[in-house]
């Protein structure tokens, strides 16, 4: 007496779909690499003696020589820096110009004329120690 014998089917993987998924994947870590870096905002501090280390708990506004600065890492223009900053205002006691040290002075006391008038008592500007 013979008995039947059962072969199990072997078991496929399908390439093409794997393969569609690593480049979607390949294309969302191009992509979120790209809007990292465009966050980020190059500028060259001015120098100081002083040796006080800025407050952790200050508003960042960012100012590169030209450009839009950055509040709180989003994009705002001098003209439109009143109303963000007034809206922030209850959270922060201090505002914090990280400014790169070639911007001219005239957008610096525009800024400060700007955080005045939104409520900011204190602004402090952030330096580097001069070797």
């Amino acid at each position: 007496m013979e008995f039947e014998s059962f072969r199990r089917p072997q078991p496929t993987i399908n390439v093409s779909a794997l393969l569609d998924v690593v480049f979607i994947l390949l294309i969302f870590v191009v992509l979120a690499a790209n809007f990292d870096r465009l966050r980020e905002m190059e500028v060259v501090l001015p120098g100081a003696d002083a040796e006080t280390p800025a407050r952790t708990d200050a508003l960042v506004l960012t100012v590169p020589v030209d450009g839009p600065m950055l509040l709180k890492g989003d994009p705002v223009e001098l003209e439109g820096l009143r109303g963000p900053l007034s809206d922030l205002r209850a959270d922060y006691e201090v505002l914090l110009l990280v400014s790169d040290g070639r911007v001219d002075l005239e957008r610096a006391v525009k800024i400060f004329d700007e955080a005045s008038a939104a409520g900011f008592e204190s602004v402090s500007i952030a330096t580097q120690e001069v070797p």
